[in-house]
């Protein structure tokens, strides 16, 4: 019983509070640059506001458990396709300390995106379940 507690509720859960505070960290920190307009000089201005805003609301959804495999699936184009601007096809030539933290918030994403919110999330259904576990027991 809880084995099943961890697996169901308890590691989504752990997950779902660092990929949102993450998110949440360095969406809010991007929307203080002029509300998200002015923090790099690569991007076009609409550019830099989607991601900015796209990546906190992001945060707080995942951080929620609301939405959050959308959210998560958000969160890792968002992170992919910024690391392909950035660097083209010379990503992966980086040097893995540089690469590390960029894989650990794609994996936490995909993670969210397959695993979904998990039990206790604002998303949950009433028996505990998250709508994305329920809706694979009925197929």
């Amino acid at each position: 019983m809880l084995e099943a507690y961890c697996r169901e509720k308890l590691g989504p859960l752990a997950l779902r509070l660092a990929m949102g505070l993450v998110c949440i960290y360095h969406g809010f920190d991007k929307i203080m640059a002029s509300g998200g307009t002015h923090w790099t000089a690569t991007l076009p201005a609409g550019w830099q506001l989607a991601i900015a805003w796209g990546q906190f609301t992001a945060g707080v959804a995942i951080l929620a458990g609301f939405r959050c495999r959308i959210a998560a699936g958000l969160v890792v184009v968002l992170t992919a396709g910024q690391m392909l601007w950035w660097y083209g096809l010379d990503l992966f030539r980086l040097p893995l300390s540089t690469l590390e933290p960029v894989v650990i918030v794609l994996l936490m994403g995909l993670a969210l995106l397959l695993r979904g919110a998990g039990g206790l999330a604002v998303g949950a259904r009433p028996g505990g379940k998250s709508s994305g576990t329920r809706a694979a027991k009925k197929r």
